[in-house]
């Protein structure tokens, strides 16, 4: 599982950096074509949740094999990503136990 994780990481950093480097060449050259904020607006989205799977994969790939840490970083991880995402969902909770 851990060579899984692996793998995944690299490609999912690989294509981050890509990300990153195209708006940055963007910003220095500024591209101009129909639809170029769409598409930086999409890389923008695209980017957030690669950056969250990277580092949930560097998480989990560091502790593979310890299943309480791992589970506890799970249920952190889900914290983050719904908090980040879903954040009506945080709301809810703290008006129920609030």
């Amino acid at each position: 599982m851990k060579k899984l994780f692996n793998v995944l990481g690299q490609l999912i950093g690989f294509i981050v950096i890509l990300l990153f480097a195209f708006e940055n060449l963007h910003a220095l050259i500024g591209f101009d074509f129909n639809g170029v904020d769409v598409i930086l607006y999409w890389f923008a989205i695209i980017k957030q949740y690669l950056i969250y799977a990277l580092a949930g994969l560097a998480g989990l790939e560091m502790l593979s094999g310890k299943k309480l840490l791992g589970f506890i970083f799970f249920l952190i991880l889900a914290f983050v990503v719904i908090s980040t995402f879903f954040p009506e969902v945080i709301d809810q909770v703290t008006a129920i136990v609030g």
